[in-house]
């Protein structure tokens, strides 16, 4: 059974996808191990797949890091299915 990914979960994917691009890569090429590999989920949980948005033009850094560290849940995304 898949488990809801939180905003807050799916923005700190995002903001390291944006700020990582080996990750990013990873995201691309098997979203679905990388985002269980970065919330630490079990390998054999169900995942769906999803894209990465394009990256805002006035987020700053500090900001994402915000995102990324679950600091601050962004407007720029949505909860995902995992």
């Amino acid at each position: 059974m898949a488990r809801q990914i939180t905003a807050s979960e799916w923005g700190r994917i995002i903001a390291h996808a944006w700020m990582d691009p080996t990750f990013e890569q990873a995201l691309s090429t098997d979203p679905a191990k990388a985002a269980k590999s970065f919330l630490q989920l079990d390998p054999n949980s169900e995942v769906h797949v999803f894209e990465v948005p394009a990256r805002p033009a006035d987020l700053s850094q500090p900001q994402l890091e915000d995102i990324r560290s679950g600091k601050t849940v962004s407007p720029y995304v949505a909860p995902y299915s995992c």
